[in-house]
């Protein structure tokens, strides 16, 4: 089980410990070419994942897979397949998301479609949704092909749901859930759900770990929302406020509209007027929000689901895996402290 340092915080790598040899072998699996022996496609994929990158989510899937096994055997081959197709969506997402953003920086780095071209990045992120649909053929599962293909439709519901609502300060507290779930959690609830189900667990135990994933998303992501406006480019890996500036209405920002004061105002005029898109303007948002008490009020909301989260795990038996996916929650809650 991971241990706390001095500063209270724990790493991803104490994590990946427990499961190190499953963990390895979902690494040599997602740097290999399924498509075909083109050398070219190869160094592409290469390029995804030695870019960095936690592996949240298949760390999630593995320890999820032992914690719900009954048995204390080794993984099998599809334990780990499910791990690297539920990385291989996410990374697919994110050089998506990159060329709909327009982004240059991901992770400190050049992004794929500033490196090559718009083009170049959308074929790879379609040969990396490719890669994972022929690993989800490979599990054969019917149930977990429909998990995984009402994901792929989330996600895409996600961005068009994001894009509708850019500027728009009448955004409510359900659409702002609904987009977090479609665009995050759906991918964590469809990861650790089907962990369950490969182990032929119990309906109570794949409803527990559904669960488990879906409220770890919703909190991933409300960090994920107020890292960017309390972060800076050096931990973020992009400019602070990013998504303000795009109009996109975060939880930070509804807390302090919601409030119907003079500081809410201001801020609705910054994002209506589009004057939120230029730097003084950037700024004065930013601060409106850390002044109004958005930031206290997004963390006591993330905390909300994260123990949901927990409280799910009771179901499941005690292990050292299921200890891992309790203060998972705490090492998503720290990255902000």
């Amino acid at each position: 089980m991971p241990t706390k340092r001095q500063n209270n915080k724990v790493n991803i790598k104490d994590f990946i410990e427990p499961i190190r040899s499953d963990f390895a072998l979902v690494e040599s699996q997602l740097n290999t070419n399924l498509i075909d022996d083109n050398q070219f496609i190869t160094e592409l994929l290469a390029l995804v994942f030695q870019s960095g990158g936690k592996r949240i989510r298949p760390v999630l899937v593995l320890h999820s897979c032992h914690a719900s096994s009954l048995s204390n055997k080794a993984l099998s081959q599809l334990h780990i397949i499910l791990a690297v197709l539920t990385e291989l969506i996410h990374s697919a997402s994110l050089v998506h998301d990159d060329i709909l953003d327009s982004a240059s920086v991901r992770r400190g780095s050049q992004t794929l479609n500033k490196r090559f071209s718009d083009r170049m990045a959308v074929l790879l992120g379609d040969l990396l949704f490719a890669q994972a649909s022929i690993c989800l053929a490979k599990i054969q599962s019917p149930t977990i092909v429909g998990i995984y293909g009402q994901v792929l439709g989330d996600l895409c519901a996600g961005e068009i749901l994001q894009m509708k609502q850019t500027f728009s300060t009448g955004l409510n507290w359900q659409d702002y859930i609904k987009k977090s779930i479609s665009k995050t959690a759906s991918l964590f609830a469809a990861g650790t759900k089907s962990a369950a189900i490969l182990n032929n667990a119990s309906d109570e135990t794949v409803a527990a770990l559904k669960n488990y994933g879906l409220h770890l998303g919703i909190c991933f992501q409300i960090i994920d929302d107020l890292l960017d406006v309390t972060g800076d480019s050096s931990t973020l890996g992009k400019e602070p406020g990013s998504d303000l500036k795009a109009g996109i209405i975060t939880a930070p920002a509804l807390f302090t509209l919601e409030h119907r004061d003079k500081a809410a105002r201001q801020l609705e005029e910054l994002i209506s007027t589009r004057k939120i898109c230029e730097p003084e303007g950037l700024r004065a948002g930013l601060e409106l929000i850390k002044n109004s008490g958005g930031i206290e009020a997004t963390m006591d909301l993330a905390k909300q689901h994260g123990q949901i989260a927990k409280d799910n795990l009771q179901k499941l038996p005690g292990s050292i895996y299921r200890d891992c996916l309790a203060e998972f929650t705490d090492y998503l809650l720290h990255r902000v402290s």
